[in-house]
C-alpha cells in the first residue's frame, strides 16, 4: 500500500471486516457492550482480557492528541492478543462528535445499519498512512442517548 499521506476509506477491506469478527469474540461481553446498570459508559478496564489505561495513552496509538472538546465520562483499555486494540469510551453533544470527526477522520462515513445491536451508527476506516502511534484501522459505534448525548466507542486498532 502506498503512503500518500491521505486517509481512504476501505471499509469493505480485510481489516474492517477482521475487526468486526474479533470484536465479538470470547466468552465475556463484546467490545460494543459498555452499558453498566448505571447506565454509565463503564469502567473499561474491566471486562475480560481488557487492561485499563490512561486515555492518553490509547489515543496516541491513533496519532489522536487529546479527547474531543466537551467529551466527558472517558474510559480507556486495552486488549492485547494477536492484534492490539484500544477501547475509547466517552459521551459528548452529537454536534460535538460530528465536528472532531470531521477534523480528525473527514472520510469516516457513519451507517445506520450496524453488527452493534446497541449502536445507531457506525463506521471503519483504514488509515493511510496507518498511525505513527500503531493504528491501522478504526471502528467508530454510536449510541444515541436521551439528553441528546452520544456514548461513542472509538477503538484503533492493528492487524
Amino acid at each position: 500500500m502506498t503512503r500518500t499521506g491521505r486517509r481512504a476509506v476501505r471499509a469493505g477491506g480485510l481489516v474492517a471486516v477482521l475487526a468486526l469478527a474479533c470484536l465479538g469474540c470470547g466468552g465475556g461481553p463484546t467490545a460494543s457492550d459498555g452499558r453498566e446498570p448505571s447506565g454509565r459508559a463503564g469502567d473499561a478496564g474491566t471486562r475480560t482480557g481488557a487492561k485499563k489505561v490512561p486515555c492518553r495513552e490509547a489515543l496516541r496509538f491513533a496519532d489522536q492528541e487529546r479527547l474531543p472538546a466537551g467529551a466527558e465520562d472517558a474510559t480507556c483499555a486495552v486488549h492485547h492478543g494477536i492484534d492490539t486494540l484500544y477501547d475509547i469510551r466517552f459521551r459528548i453533544a452529537g454536534t460535538g462528535l460530528d465536528g472532531w470527526l470531521a477534523a480528525t477522520h473527514p472520510d469516516l462515513e457513519l451507517r445506520t445499519h450496524c453488527v452493534q445491536e446497541d449502536a445507531d451508527r457506525c463506521g471503519n476506516l483504514t488509515l493511510d498512512p496507518y498511525a505513527e502511534g500503531g493504528a491501522v484501522a478504526v471502528e467508530l459505534t454510536v449510541r444515541d442517548e436521551d439528553d441528546g448525548r452520544v456514548l461513542v466507542h472509538y477503538r484503533p486498532f492493528d492487524t
